[in-house]
């Protein structure tokens, strides 16, 4: 049966996947985004699609779209700043939701909402910097996320919106903006350049990356799994960890490159580990990343030559960060 889906940050990274899995699937798709959906080198055909509406518009204004479902992946990127609108980034998670809710409400639709891994590191980032303002990009956004689950979990309980919560960890994969600042593509557009790469401290910290196409099967999991009476939150994610340095020298071997690895100060909010606890999706929703570490890597490098053979670049965009 073909599904009227909404999808917010639609024209960002993991959105465009997720448009495309699901016009694949027969389904009609509203991708809501502020920037162009053109811009995207994975939505350029989908827009001749008569099954495929774009739809300019931030949301923190409201908004009313006819749907099914809602898959609200918006959040502002600007993790190429050293620091965030930490307004701006607060009204996307909070506001943005609140108007993606009562759409939802107004529609009797189900709502996935994309939060973060960042979340867990709230309270370890409050007990280092105890006294003094932290407006730092992930703190910013990890406390929007955090209070954008709240107001999901509040709908359920008080208005009976089916709310599904997708904790996204860090993602990676062709499609991505080469100026995004997510650290598998930052590093690989360095390598394929033989610029230096930079890492934060000694780089021993650990991190899990998973392959974009198989957080997009997760969410479409998570959004047909069988309501509950609670909102369902899972984490999404590799199970695969890796300290930063040395997912810097596996691109550098990959690429043939001749870069070097710089180590930059630490950074005060950088947690020593962020891994995922993948059990419940694989219980419940039957779901694991498919996808080994080096083939991503490998289809990745192919897609940043290409692009920066084109030279494409696209604008900032609201999509889902980790």
């Amino acid at each position: 049966m073909q599904k009227r889906v909404v999808i917010l940050g639609g024209a960002g990274f993991i959105g465009a996947h997720l448009c495309l899995r699901l016009l694949e699937a027969g389904h009609r798709i509203f991708c809501v985004d502020i920037r162009d959906a053109a811009d995207s080198p994975l939505l350029r055909s989908a827009l001749q699609n008569p099954s495929f509406r774009f739809v300019r518009h931030n949301i923190v204004s409201p908004f009313g779209i006819r749907c099914d479902e809602i898959y609200n992946l918006a959040s502002p990127s600007m993790v190429r700043y050293n620091k965030a609108l930490p307004v701006e980034s607060l009204k996307t998670s909070m506001t943005g939701s609140v108007n993606a809710l009562d759409t939802a409400r107004n529609e009797h639709a189900r709502v996935l909402f994309g939060s973060s891994g960042g979340v867990y590191d709230i309270d370890r980032a409050t007990a280092r910097t105890e006294g003094r303002d932290n407006c730092s990009t992930h703190r910013m956004l990890a406390e929007g996320k955090l209070a954008a689950e709240a107001l999901h979990r509040a709908y359920r309980n008080e208005f009976d919106v089916d709310t599904r919560i997708a904790r996204i960890f860090n993602t990676y994969g062709s499609g991505a903006d080469l100026m995004d600042q997510r650290v598998v593509m930052k590093m690989i557009s360095a390598a394929l350049q033989n610029r230096d790469i930079a890492v934060n401290g000694n780089g021993e910290q650990a991190r899990t990356f998973c392959w974009v196409e198989d957080i997009v099967d997760g969410l479409v999991s998570l959004m047909e799994a069988p309501r509950t009476e609670y909102t369902r939150t899972l984490d999404l994610g590799s199970n695969h960890e890796m300290p930063i340095r040395t997912l810097a020298e596996k691109i550098i071997a990959l690429t043939g490159s001749r870069s070097r690895i710089v180590h930059l100060p630490a950074r005060a909010d950088d947690t020593p580990r962020r891994s995922p606890d993948i059990s419940a999706a694989r219980r419940e929703l039957g779901w694991l990343p498919r996808t080994p570490l080096v083939e991503g890597l490998r289809r990745t490098i192919s897609y940043v030559e290409k692009e920066l053979a084109g030279n494409h670049y696209a604008r900032m965009t609201w999509a889902e960060m980790n």
